[in-house]
């Protein structure tokens, strides 16, 4: 927890580690999350309309947090606009109509992890 998840379509050209990186020091610094509990990622969307006009140069970018429950609505917002922000700073403006949304979800009860820590290295000799 959490998980960031991305979509963005496939018009735009973009930096996936320097965002993923933004975006992760910005959780980190809402003081809400340890930085190794992030897990991010970038999904490119290569089937995608935006209206109805299949011609008209639009784009999209849509970020959604998942957060255990129990934050107050004030955090969740608070952590959307971070969000807003690190997608509008690091997004390019460019030859098409780009959309930015964000949202903050909780996880449902059910959600579970584990984590398998690495084996010890072998002693090198």
């Amino acid at each position: 927890m959490p998980h960031l998840t991305v979509q963005y379509t496939a018009n735009l050209v973009l930096d996936a580690d320097t965002l993923l990186g933004r975006l992760n020091d910005a959780l980190v610094a809402s003081g809400h999350f340890g930085e190794e509990a992030i897990k991010s990622r970038l999904v490119a969307l290569d089937s995608f309309r935006v209206g109805t006009d299949e011609h008209a140069p639009r784009a999209f970018v849509h970020a959604r947090l998942r957060i255990l429950p129990g934050r107050d609505e004030a955090v969740r917002a608070a952590l959307s606009e971070t969000l807003q922000r690190v997608l509008g700073e690091h997004l390019p403006a460019g030859p098409y109509s780009l959309q930015i949304c964000s949202e903050v979800a909780e996880l449902p009860a059910s959600y579970r992890k584990t984590t398998v820590l690495p084996l010890p290295s072998p002693a090198l000799s």
